[in-house]
C-alpha cells in the first residue's frame, strides 16, 4: 500500500500514490497531503535550526542564515529529496529570485538538472548566482510568463510550484517545531503565501494558537479584497520588495484565514526599515524589512519577526534603494 497520495479538498480527485501532480489535474486546485511522505534523516546542506536572536526586546529568526539565504531552502530540500525518491531526473521551476537559486543549490547536490524560470526584474546578482550553481536560467518579461513557462515543462520534469505544492508548505512547516512556544506575535511577509501558511498549520496542528501579523507589500497586496489593512505605510509603490511580487496566491483563501492582522508596506518604509535592521547588525535583503516597517507602524515592543532573505545576495541593497527613492522622488 502506498505510504502517502495526494488529493484535492476543492473537487475530490485522489492520486494512485506516490505520485507528483504540483496541481489537481482534474481541477487545477492546490493539493494537500494524505498519509506520510518520506523525509531525509537529517538536513541536506544544513537548511533548518536557524538562530532565534532577542534585540531590545524583539525576537528576531534568522532564516536568512539557510544554506542559500532564505527560508525557501526548508521547503525546496524536502521537494527535491521527493522528487530524487521518485525518480525524476529533471526538475523546474519559475521564481523572482529566492526559490529559483534554492532549487539551482539542491538540484546541483541531488544530481538534478535544474531549468529556472525568472522575471526580468530579478536581482542580477541573484541570477548570477543562479548560473553558477549550473542552472539553465530562462529570463522573462514578466513573473507569469515565467509561471507558465515553467508550467509548460512541468509533464516531463519535477515542477517545484512553491505556491501551489504542500510539499514546500510541508517542508516550511519545521519552523513552527523550531519556535515551539508562540509567547508574541509572529510577523510574518507573504507573497505566494507559503511561510504564512507554514507556520499557521505547524502551530494548528500541535494544537497552539498564534497571533500572526501578515505584511504585504503595496504592489502585491493581495489579502486587502478579504482584510481591511490595520496600517498602510510607505506609499503605494513597492518596487524595492522584490521577493513580494505574487499577486494572485493560489491559496488565498487559507492565506485570509490564517492572518490576524494585516499590513501593507511601500517602499519609503521598506527603506527605514532596511536601515534600520543594517545598522542593528541584520544583513537582510529590501524584502525582509517589510516586518520590521510593520512592527514598527503597529508599535509592538513584544513580537517575533521572521527575517526571511540574505542582504548578502544583494550586497548594495541600502545603497541602491535610496537611489531607487530619491529617483522616483525627483
Amino acid at each position: 500500500m502506498a505510504s502517502w497520495r495526494l488529493y484535492c479538498p476543492k473537487c475530490g480527485w485522489e492520486g494512485a500514490g506516490e505520485e507528483y501532480y504540483h496541481k489537481c489535474p482534474r481541477c487545477g486546485a492546490p493539493l494537500e497531503i494524505r498519509g506520510t511522505i518520506p523525509r531525509p534523516a537529517r538536513p541536506v546542506l544544513g537548511e533548518g535550526h536557524t538562530p532565534l536572536v532577542e534585540y531590545s526586546g524583539v525576537l528576531y529568526k534568522l532564516e536568512y542564515l539557510n544554506p542559500t539565504g532564505s527560508f525557501k531552502d526548508r521547503g525546496v530540500s524536502l521537494s527535491l529529496y521527493i522528487a530524487k525518491d521518485l525518480d525524476y531526473r529533471c526538475v523546474v521551476e519559475d521564481s523572482s529570485g529566492n526559490t529559483g537559486l534554492s532549487t539551482a543549490a539542491y538540484a546541483a547536490h541531488f544530481g538534478l538538472r535544474a531549468r529556472i524560470h525568472v522575471p526580468q526584474t530579478s536581482a542580477p546578482s541573484k541570477l548570477t548566482l543562479i548560473k553558477g550553481l549550473g542552472a539553465e536560467l530562462v529570463i522573462h518579461p514578466t513573473r507569469r510568463e515565467a509561471a507558465l513557462a515553467a508550467e509548460r515543462e512541468s509533464e516531463k520534469c519535477f515542477y517545484v510550484a512553491h505556491a501551489y505544492s504542500p510539499i514546500f508548505i510541508e517542508g516550511i512547516k519545521s519552523i513552527a517545531r523550531e519556535i515551539r512556544e508562540p509567547l508574541y506575535p509572529i510577523v510574518v511577509p507573504a507573497s505566494s503565501g507559503t511561510l504564512l501558511l507554514a507556520i499557521y498549520r505547524g502551530f494548528k496542528e500541535a494544537g497552539k494558537k498564534v497571533e500572526i501579523v501578515t505584511v504585504q507589500a503595496a504592489e502585491a497586496a493581495s489579502l486587502e479584497q478579504y482584510i481591511t489593512p490595520k496600517a498602510k505605510i510607505g506609499g503605494p509603490t513597492s518596487k524595492l520588495a522584490d521577493a513580494l511580487v505574487y499577486k494572485d496566491p493560489p491559496r488565498i483563501e487559507e492565506m485570509a484565514r490564517a492572518t490576524d492582522v494585516l499590513v501593507v508596506v511601500g517602499d519609503k518604509a521598506l527603506l527605514k526599515a532596511l536601515k534600520r535592521l543594517w545598522r542593528s547588525g541584520f544583513i537582510v535583503e529590501p524584502s525582509s524589512a517589510a516586518v520590521e516597517a510593520a512592527r514598527e507602524a503597529l508599535g509592538l515592543n513584544q513580537a517575533l519577526l521572521v527575517l526571511t532573505g540574505s542582504g548578502l545576495k544583494t550586497p548594495g541593497a541600502v545603497e541602491e534603494s535610496e537611489k531607487h527613492l530619491n529617483r522616483v522622488e525627483a
